[in-house]
């Protein structure tokens, strides 16, 4: 195990890789060594979440693919190919143009999900069974070496054939299509199957990150998918889902494509983030770099408990200086500093070590000695990078949200008022913006976490609240003023609007309160 993990952490990424899927599916062991497990949200993913919820680099991925280590279900099967479930998407959406109900089009995604849990299982059951699902598979056209990708694409093509008009017809032609009383028999002895052995099963959907889709060309089959997935993972299945989706397109599918968002998302996950369990994952990537490449220092700090939060800003306090001389001359906490320029994803963070150390690596005569200007150097190199992937994370709610940031956000001062905003709006973001009014222009930069609402200030600081350390929507009101992110002022800086003081969105410091735990 130790040699395939030097294939993922090495001097080039210290940290390893930002995501999961850059992890070879055949590699547990080292899925396994990199996964965190000591946090609130890998204990939470225990109690059966049918969907994770979260930003671009929030872990998604990671903890879809935590089952394959975990030994909570014995099967799985696992569509994550977004040409394939973008076709089975409108293919279901034409079938159930004229659906009346959610419900119909929700027992069509059960038709085509537990389809895809016959043929992985039918191989482990016994004759009778065997026969009753091989029967039923061969008759719809599923053939023993297809595999989950095959199997969805010839669905697809059966719901893509020509069927009544009428709602009645269309349901009783796709009946007779998937012969219900045949997938009737073979979920009974799956079932019989399962529940005798003490076995599960688990679907994994990853693809809808990636897919390339209007949302209204499909609302249908959506809507349907979520009425099936607030169904699922009760205590009493056998079968469960996990279904990943996009916190940039959460209030979508809640406001306008959930039919019953309380029942359909009532087994969710929200993957949010503290500072502290960042420092954790960090540390745990940073002892494994030193056991493979620095076996002095590994001697050092092998009694040190990453999960543990003071053990793991020890296991870094070897390397990094406690504080870092800024740009606006004052000495900020290191640790501080560096979170303030992420928006407490995995990905942020991991990109901007990787990029400190790859800093130190390129300046430095002596590896790993590590000084305020690489810290910087790191930071400064990646943030436009953070940026981008935000902006094309919101590419399908927002699409100009990059032009509109590029044209306003120099024109705001760190700290600013509601008037601000709408003088920047109206003479600025009108025209980039192509969105809608000056409401929703507020929105978005709330949304995409470009500006914060501001909550307090101290000598050195001030602190915002940003929508990412929210459930939901960050309600404002008129008296509100707001603060423009570290990184999007970063980026976007505008000499004569410098503030004295940087921004510290709150969850940045590692003695924040967990923000998880209030209201805001």
């Amino acid at each position: 195990m130790i040699e395939k993990l030097r294939n993922y952490i090495n001097h080039d990424e210290p940290f390893g890789p930002i995501d999961a899927v850059d992890i070879d599916e055949n590699d547990v062991e080292v899925m396994e060594a990199l996964f965190e497990q000591h946090n609130r949200l890998y204990r939470e993913l225990h109690k059966r979440p049918s969907i994770i919820i979260g930003r671009k680099g929030a872990g998604k991925t990671a903890y879809l693919k935590s089952v394959f280590f975990d030994k909570r279900y014995t099967f799985y099967t696992e569509i994550n190919t977004p040409k394939v479930f973008t076709q089975v998407l409108n293919s279901i959406q034409l079938a159930t143009k004229d659906a009346l109900f959610p419900e119909t089009v929700a027992d069509i995604w059960k038709t085509i999900l537990w389809i895809s849990v016959f043929a992985e299982i039918r191989r482990h059951l016994q004759n009778d069974e065997k026969a009753t699902v091989n029967a039923y598979l061969s008759k719809i056209g599923v053939r023993d070496e297809d595999n989950i990708d095959a199997i969805l694409w010839n669905i697809a093509d059966v719901l893509s054939d020509k069927v009544p008009t009428s709602p009645l017809g269309i349901f009783s032609a796709l009946a007779k299509k998937f012969d219900k009383i045949g997938f009737e028999n073979a979920y009974r002895v799956t079932n019989q199957y399962l529940k005798r052995e003490k076995k599960s099963f688990v679907i994994l959907m990853d693809s809808l990150e990636r897919i390339d889709i209007a949302l209204d060309s499909v609302h249908r089959a959506l809507e349907g998918l979520l009425k099936l997935l607030g169904s699922m993972n009760k205590p009493e299945d056998s079968v469960d889902i996990r279904f990943c989706l996009p916190s940039e397109l959460y209030h979508s599918f809640s406001h306008h494509i959930s039919s019953n968002p309380n029942k359909d998302f009532r087994r969710s996950l929200i993957l949010q983030w503290n500072a502290s369990e960042l420092i954790r994952i960090g540390a745990q990537r940073l002892k494994t770099f030193f056991q493979l490449y620095y076996p002095e220092k590994f001697k050092d700090i092998r009694h040190l408990r990453p999960e543990e939060k003071l053990e793991a800003a020890k296991i870094f306090s070897t390397i990094l200086p406690r504080t870092i001389s800024t740009q606006y001359g004052i000495n900020e906490d290191t640790w501080g500093y560096i979170l303030r320029h992420t928006q407490l994803l995995p990905r942020h963070f991991l990109m901007l070590l990787n990029a400190i150390f790859s800093s130190n690596k390129q300046h430095r005569k002596q590896f790993l000695d590590i000084r305020d200007d690489d810290i910087r150097h790191g930071i400064r190199r990646t943030e436009e990078r953070i940026v981008t992937e935000i902006f094309t994370a919101f590419k399908l709610i927002y699409p100009y949200a990059e032009e509109t940031c590029r044209a306003c956000i120099p024109e705001l001062a760190h700290h600013f008022n509601l008037s601000d905003l709408q003088r920047v709006y109206y003479r600025y973001g009108k025209k980039p913006f192509q969105y809608g009014d000056f409401s929703e222009f507020k929105r978005m930069l709330l949304e995409i976490g470009a500006i914060g609402r501001f909550v307090g200030e101290t000598d050195f600081y001030y602190t915002a609240i940003f929508e990412y350390t929210v459930p939901h929507e960050l309600v404002t009101s008129v008296d509100d003023t707001y603060c423009v992110h570290p990184l999007f002022s970063g980026i976007y800086s505008n000499s004569n609007k410098k503030s004295p003081k940087p921004v510290y969105p709150y969850g940045a410091k590692l003695d924040d309160e967990d923000y998880r735990d209030r209201y805001w």
